[in-house]
């Protein structure tokens, strides 16, 4: 996707003990996506994803956003589907 221009981004604000599919579940409705894909979110703990992604992602379900991103605005986290 590096080939779009311009680039696409967006700054969800949500309450910092969410855990990570919650957001997850926000940005598909958001970007009017039907959650038929694999995601994950790549942050500097660490890569999380779905319960049964690829090994060595930790689960997203069992982690909250603040967790991964102490620093309200201050920690860039990725997210790919």
């Amino acid at each position: 996707m590096a080939d779009i221009h311009p680039p696409i981004w967006r700054r969800p604000q949500v309450p910092a003990d969410l855990k990570l599919a919650r957001p997850h579940l926000s940005i598909q409705t958001a970007m009017g996506w039907e959650n038929h894909h694999m995601h994950l979110f790549t942050t500097p703990a660490g890569d999380y994803g779905p319960r049964h992604s690829e090994p060595g992602h930790r689960d997203e379900r069992k982690t909250p956003l603040d967790t991964v991103a102490p620093t309200p605005g201050g920690t860039r986290l990725g997210y790919g589907v």
